[in-house]
């Protein structure tokens, strides 16, 4: 009786199983045809490659973003002429792209880099700024939001809320093939407040705080996921 019952269990483990692969080769099936998702997110990020013209890239870090999605990834990418900042996520068909801000590193330049506002409808959002640095004096760097339409001159948007600064060795800090990138959050401000006239700007100081270089960073966007 008991093995009749265990091979009973046997059966319909195995049809189980059987049911899951045919499922699983099904979506795969459906995704070669009609190309609506990826097995992985680095497939995802080849195609964002494509679109943006930037070429292969290697990955520097990457980091969940479960606040804009669960199975959100957003990737800092690089080549010798390009930095990257790049989002996919996980959705039931695979791994889509969702949005990658390329930033042309191939011209001589003490501070390279960009900023992205990334939200999802009626949830929280995140801004980066993102960037590769090639004066080996800086060593502090700082990023300033300026509203150059500010009756009072030019201001500094957060003052009081924090410090938009990283030191060489911080974790915003990263080096991949002898070259130096940074990535970090400025998420203690309400953007919203400001949709128009915002200027960002990256100070590089050296180890004693003394102004190196001071940078605008022009290339970035805003991204409005449903």
């Amino acid at each position: 009786m008991k093995k009749e019952k265990k091979g009973r269990l046997s059966s319909r483990r195995k049809r189980s199983l059987r049911r899951v692969l045919i499922a699983a080769a099904a979506v795969l099936l459906v995704n070669r045809i009609f190309l609506i998702g990826l097995l992985f997110p680095i497939q995802a990020l080849r195609h964002i490659e494509e679109r943006t013209g930037t070429g292969r890239t290697a990955v520097v870090c990457r980091e969940w973003t479960p606040e804009i999605y669960k199975t959100g990834l957003v990737y800092l990418t690089e080549n010798e002429n390009v930095t990257m900042l790049s989002a996919v996520r996980l959705s039931f068909y695979g791994w889509t792209e969702l949005y990658g801000v390329p930033v042309d590193c191939g011209a001589e330049g003490p501070i390279h880099g960009g900023w992205w506002s990334f939200v999802r409808m009626e949830k929280a959002g995140r801004f980066y700024v993102f960037g590769r640095v090639d004066d080996p004096e800086i060593a502090w760097l700082e990023v300033y939001f300026m509203r150059p339409d500010d009756p009072r001159g030019e201001e500094r948007i957060g003052r009081t809320h924090g410090n938009y600064g990283i030191h060489r060795g911080d974790s915003g800090w990263m080096e991949k093939d002898g070259r130096l990138y940074f990535l970090f959050e400025a998420n203690l401000v309400d953007w919203s407040e400001y949709p128009t006239g915002l200027r960002v700007v990256a100070v590089g100081y050296d180890e004693d705080r003394n102004l190196v270089a001071r940078t605008d960073l022009e290339q970035g966007g805003v991204s409005v996921a449903q």
